[in-house]
């Protein structure tokens, strides 16, 4: 019989199996130049500080190089017309107000757009397209229109950063184990406009959670009884 470790361990890689197996399968739905789109790649420097950013406050990486690419093409020196700086393009209200004081210092820039990013998804429940919106236009034109507002350039935004993302990602949140696991459990997942569909590897992790529960129990059972018939094991040897 396995070890507690050695069946976390299983469960573990069986996860990310069956996630592969998906994002496989889902990108082959698309033609080429979708699949292209879907994936995002950031300079190598940066590499690094969007992996550290997304642990530290449980928003998918995947969404913040996406929003890094729609906003500035991942250059540190970017400067819109409007006073948006850096890689995340934050105005200077609102960097002052995620204590980021240069915000051309690209490892700052991009742990306030993290942090903005997080304070979006808590407020609107999850729901990657308001968030969007908000980062876009702003929480109060959001508020105002009761969604994504009627402005064709923000229309446009929340469209091209999700088709950066990808067709399998549907959600804001962090795929780390951890924040896997909160997530699920949050009441959270029923957002206002209910359109929160959660992560596909959140399901699978669920899934193999669940193998291992049922691992464990059957080896307590056989304890118990003191049995070496393997086909209490195999009942759930799924």
């Amino acid at each position: 019989m396995a070890t507690i470790d050695q069946l976390r361990l299983s469960a573990l890689t069986n996860a990310k199996a069956g996630q592969a197996g998906y994002t496989a399968a889902s990108s082959a739905k698309g033609n080429f130049k979708q699949i292209l789109k879907s994936v995002v790649k950031a300079p190598e420097n940066l590499e690094a500080i969007f992996t550290e950013a997304s642990k530290k406050y449980g928003v998918s990486e995947k969404l913040l190089k996406a929003v890094a690419k729609a906003e500035s093409n991942f250059n540190p020196s970017a400067t819109s017309k409007k006073g948006a700086a850096g890689v995340m393009q934050l105005m200077p209200a609102t960097a002052r107000s995620l204590g980021v004081d240069d915000p051309y210092d690209a490892r700052s820039n991009i742990m306030g757009g993290a942090k903005y990013l997080k304070e979006n998804l808590e407020r609107y429940k999850g729901n990657v397209d308001l968030t969007l919106a908000a980062y876009n236009a702003g929480g109060n034109n959001v508020s105002k229109y009761g969604g994504i507002p009627p402005f064709k350039e923000t229309q446009e935004y929340v469209k091209k950063v999700k088709n950066y993302m990808g067709d399998s990602e549907t959600s804001g949140y962090s795929t780390d184990i951890s924040s896997a696991l909160q997530y699920l459990s949050s009441p959270s997942l029923e957002g206002e406009s209910g359109s929160l569909v959660p992560a596909k590897a959140d399901y699978l992790y669920l899934i193999e959670l669940m193998k291992l529960r049922m691992q464990m129990a059957s080896y307590s059972m056989s304890n118990q009884f003191g049995s070496d018939d393997s086909t209490v094991e195999s009942i759930y040897n799924l």
